[in-house]
């Protein structure tokens, strides 16, 4: 791990700029579950931090189910989607068959979950939220490699999830966010998806640091419903494709 590499910002207190820092390495997966983490000087020699502002990163990590902390073990990063148990393991049976009717299937349930959680954010979010997401954005828009992009969209959505300050959603969303990776991917083939994906992940973005619940709603629910008829029309290609050739 490159540590010199995070973003060092002043429009935040320093704990909340480590805390942003160490998230989206998290949330990006740069930060695997299981990893273990320098120990608390060791992180304030390589971030060129106070210990007490490492110690309240860190514990605002730990207060967001991010990471686990106990003495002898040290800090470790956690399994957002591990707190959802049983339930989540039924979910994620039936969001891992493959074909339309299931996709159709997760798209409703994103349809449900979403707008709520992104007007939730909104009337919840803070001042370092904000510049997560903006950061986000603005990644996202000058990303052009397929691969990355979709880590971004991925680590986008489970921030705002994040932001609800509601571990359960987090979870939730965590883990419908691992099954439906492979059509996420899909549906940002070409440039132009790309850039009606940037244009409705900024809307919801404004949306929510102007905290207005309402309208980060109806954004969030028009980007998936966007999200869905790309779905529906790659496939239908790919079937049309397969007709073809056999």
């Amino acid at each position: 791990m490159d540590w010199s590499t995070l973003r060092r910002g002043k429009s935040l207190s320093v704990p909340d700029m480590l805390s942003v820092n160490l998230e989206r390495l998290i949330l990006n997966g740069e930060l695997k579950t299981g990893e273990k983490l320098p120990n608390e000087r060791e992180l304030a020699e390589l971030l060129g931090a106070s210990r007490v502002s490492i110690r309240q990163a860190l514990h605002e990590l730990e207060a967001r189910g991010m990471i686990d902390r106990r003495p002898g073990r040290g800090t470790v990063v956690v399994d957002p989607s591990e707190g959802v148990g049983s339930a989540g393991a039924g979910i994620s049976a039936v969001l891992a068959a493959e074909g339309t009717g299931e996709l159709q299937r997760i798209m409703e349930l994103r349809a449900m979950i979403e707008p709520p959680i992104a007007a939730l954010a909104a009337s919840r979010v803070t001042a370092r939220d904000v510049e997560q997401l903006r950061a986000y954005i603005a990644d996202m828009e000058s990303e052009f490699d397929l691969e990355r992009y979709s880590e971004l969209d991925r680590a986008f959505h489970q921030a705002i999830a994040q932001y609800t300050h509601n571990p359960l959603l987090s979870q939730l969303t965590d883990l419908i966010a691992t099954e439906i990776a492979p059509s996420r991917r899909r549906t940002l083939q070409t440039p132009e998806r790309r850039e009606t994906s940037n244009a409705a992940h900024r809307a919801i973005f404004e949306a929510i640091a102007e905290r207005d619940s309402e309208r980060a709603e109806a954004e969030a629910r028009a980007h998936v419903q966007t999200v869905f008829s790309q779905i529906l029309r790659a496939q239908a290609q790919a079937d049309a494709a397969t007709e073809q050739t056999s």
